[in-house]
């Protein structure tokens, strides 16, 4: 007994087998931890490589059905970064940063900080150098160990009055490990003019950026390049065709030689939305545009051009609530069930306190075919979808008794509309009917194993049986649809075919997503989605000019993995 005692306290976690250490191995976290253990032996490293293969798999696949989890980090209480919109993002170097954006009250900022997602933890640099403008809707890419910031716009001060927005065309580069900004002055015989909403990507040694607003209602479609080892602008010719002019479009690099546009807004009429996609190839000679055709539209994200996206590997993904109705597969009232004929059967005067309006309660009592839901985002926003659809729930028969006559129909399946109904037996039939239903009520039940049996069990209150299918707390699509949704349009036959396609919606794992926001940042870490900042609001109603709240605008980051039991 000593020696196998003696024998058991030399085991190590190197003495483990290779299925429970990689197990161990899928938990550490991949931006730090993970690479010291790589540096443990040969043997771990070899390991520590199988383990990166399997979780950036996963992710992916996870990403692609969006089964994914999300998880937020609030701010410490003290200092932290402000809350913020518009801002200019990126990922390097296993750090978050984020540049300026604009506050509740429209001022706009040139701060910038960063978020350590080894610590998770918020920290503002203080750089040297020569800080650029407060500014918003400015691009920031990442060169070589560069940060590039370039455009952007300012609100109007309020002193002195009546002042215009400034547009910038200013082109600044951060070093993060000389902690330093630096302004660009170039010598350029052309350059591009000031803008924001512009978008911009690297392909090799040169920052292409597409679009964007000149001035207020101006917008643009031109390309520009600037050349890093020149240190110049110049503007590539490009062939006859080309997008519409447009801003707040995403634009991601797919190789050395294409750029891909998708979204925006602008054109002809104020505040036109495009959910169109274009590739853009570079030639020697001559650049040209493709237009892309666009499959399962009915899957795309709304409004693109607030809403900020990323590209995955073959996967542009981007975050918004949906833009069509949820399918009636998402569940609504689990103690729903569909009577046959769709009839109103109202209750005794002994069960009801008031007069019932019998539409409600049609819709209360009817299958979950006849529950809303096809609904705008106006609606889904208000909170009230049942009541506003309550028309168009009822049968023909019944809204035309509404129509004619003000007070409640007592009528039987065929009513006449305005009239009681003449049969001599209407009270015995609505008699036999309100118990047949309550037979079908306690079926339900205790096929659900909800309470006791039918023969333990007293008749319960229709009234009482109302209210508890009106309260139940489900996942009913009112809920559902004021929730962001993930959104990803595959890009893998870009180049053989010109053909993307939106992939069919997931509802399923939705627990700790936020509200509808727009004007956030949402960038890629190391196989997760960082999305931060942003307005919670609906887009339609700050189109239609109402003002933003303060507590609207947030500073809360989400982060969006893979469920867990898949690692």
């Amino acid at each position: 007994m000593e020696d196998d005692g003696e024998h058991l306290s030399c085991k190590t976690i190197h003495d483990l087998p290779e299925e429970i250490l990689e197990f161990i191995l899928m938990k550490v976290s991949p931006y730090k931890d993970l690479k010291s253990a790589s540096l443990v032996c040969t043997s771990w490293h070899k390991l520590v490589q199988v383990v990166l293969r399997k979780l950036h798999q996963t992710y992916l696949q996870s990403v692609f059905t969006s089964k994914i989890e999300w998880s937020s980090i609030q701010p410490e209480a003290g200092s932290h970064i402000t809350e913020r919109y518009s801002h200019s993002c990126c990922y390097f170097d296993k750090s978050l940063y984020v540049f300026g954006g604009c506050t509740a009250t429209n001022t706009t900022l040139n701060d910038l900080w960063r978020f350590d997602l080894a610590t998770r933890e918020w920290i503002r640099p203080l750089a040297m150098g020569t800080y650029p403008y407060p500014k918003a809707c400015a691009s920031l890419v990442v060169y070589k160990d560069n940060l590039v910031l370039f455009g952007g716009w300012s609100h109007p001060t309020p002193f002195p009055l009546h002042q215009a927005a400034r547009f910038f065309s200013e082109l600044h580069i951060y070093k993060p490990s000389t902690n330093r900004w630096s302004h660009v002055t170039t010598l350029s015989h052309q350059s591009p003019q000031p803008i924001a909403g512009h978008s911009a990507s690297i392909i090799g040694d040169y920052m292409v950026i597409f679009g964007g607003s000149q001035i207020p209602g101006i917008r643009t479609n031109e390309v520009w390049l600037f050349d890093f080892n020149e240190q110049a602008w110049r503007m590539p010719r490009i062939g006859y065709r080309r997008p519409a002019p447009r801003y707040g479009q995403t634009q991601v690099t797919i190789d050395d030689s294409h750029i891909l546009i998708v979204g925006g807004c602008g054109g002809g009429t104020p505040n036109q939305v495009y959910n169109d996609c274009w590739l853009l190839t570079v030639g020697e000679d001559e650049w040209t545009w493709d237009l892309i055709i666009v499959e399962n539209p009915q899957w795309a994200a709304p409004q693109l051009w607030c809403n900020s996206a990323c590209k995955v590997s073959d996967m542009i993904v981007t975050l918004s609530k949906a833009a069509k109705p949820l399918p009636r597969t998402v569940p609504v009232s689990p103690r729903a069930y569909k009577p046959r004929g769709k009839i109103w059967v109202p209750p005794r005067e002994d069960e009801i306190e008031q007069p019932a309006n019998p539409a409600n309660q049609s819709q209360a009592l009817g299958s979950p075919d006849t529950f809303p839901t096809n609904q705008s985002d106006e609606t889904s926003d208000s909170g009230n979808v049942s009541d506003q659809s309550e028309a168009s729930n009822m049968s023909p028969d019944s809204a035309n008794s509404q129509s004619d006559s003000s007070e409640p129909e007592v009528g039987t399946s065929n009513p006449r509309p305005g009239l009681p109904s003449v049969r001599p037996n209407a009270m015995k039939n609505r008699q036999k009917q309100l118990e047949a239903l309550l037979k079908y009520e306690k079926r339900f039940r205790h096929t659900d194993m909800v309470g006791p049996s039918d023969a333990e069990e007293e008749p319960p209150r229709l009234s009482q049986n109302l209210h508890n299918i009106r309260q139940q707390k489900s996942p009913t699509v009112t809920n559902l649809a004021s929730l962001m949704t993930l959104h990803v349009l595959d890009i893998s036959r870009v180049l053989e075919c010109k053909v993307v396609s939106w992939q069919k919606l997931n509802f399923e794992n939705m627990t700790g997503a936020p509200t509808g926001t727009i004007f956030y940042s949402l960038v890629e870490g190391q196989n997760e989605i960082l999305m931060f900042g942003g307005i919670e609001k609906d887009i339609h109603a700050l189109q239609r000019g109402q003002g933003i709240q303060s507590h609207t605008v947030n500073n809360a980051l989400y982060i969006i993995s893979p469920i867990q039991h898949l690692l």
